[in-house]
């Protein structure tokens, strides 16, 4: 094939001419970081080019300064004007919503909290117990269980060679078994607060 059949082989249409420069970020993203802010305060060409590839030329004046937020448009959801300078989104909805940033400053949302505080520092308590040795101690027969402040109950029987940690893992077919079969069981998980 000669240089013709080469030069008609060639797709039509726009070229690529988006370059990364001296930089080993390239001067156009979605999301904003670090990089980003570093090269547009060392290099204005850098700066020029990514106030070029974005509606919002604010956006880039902080990025610059250092600030996390700009004036944008209205949110649709909370009706404020702030926005991230990092991902264009709300400012107000996103720190209400548990908006942080992880280590690399990237954007993270943290799931909501599953204890208030009071109730992590009972848990906390409950197992600080727990570990000095703090527990109720039931006997039925032959049968022994310790109750622990976490709730775990250990439950104990040498001649039948039982001894469970955590009573409550156990499935519950298997804890309605053993209780048909040993009366003195029943006896014991009654003392203890279970309702068999």
């Amino acid at each position: 094939m000669g240089d013709g059949a080469s030069d008609s082989m060639k797709p039509r249409g726009s070229k690529n001419v988006r370059t990364r420069g001296l930089w080993q970020v390239a001067p156009y993203a979605s999301k904003l970081t670090r990089a980003h802010r570093d090269a547009a305060r060392t290099d204005d060409a850098f700066a020029r080019a990514l106030r070029e590839q974005t509606l919002y030329p604010a956006r880039i004046d902080a990025l610059i300064a250092g600030r996390t937020w700009f004036e944008g448009r209205e949110c649709a959801k909370c009706g404020g004007t702030r926005r991230r300078v990092y991902n264009l989104s709300c400012y107000d909805c996103t720190k209400r919503d548990g908006f942080k940033t992880d280590a690399k400053g990237r954007c993270i949302a943290l799931p909501p909290a599953k204890l208030s505080r009071d109730g992590w520092l009972a848990r906390n308590d409950e197992r600080k117990r727990e570990a000095a040795g703090d527990y109720i101690e039931y006997r039925s027969g032959e049968w022994m269980a310790r109750q622990y402040p976490t709730g775990r109950l250990l439950v104990r029987c040498i001649r039948y060679h039982i001894d469970n940690p955590d009573f409550g893992k156990l499935p519950g077919p298997r804890i309605i078994q053993l209780c048909g079969q040993h009366s003195d069981l029943v006896i014991l998980l009654r003392q203890a607060g279970w309702s068999i």
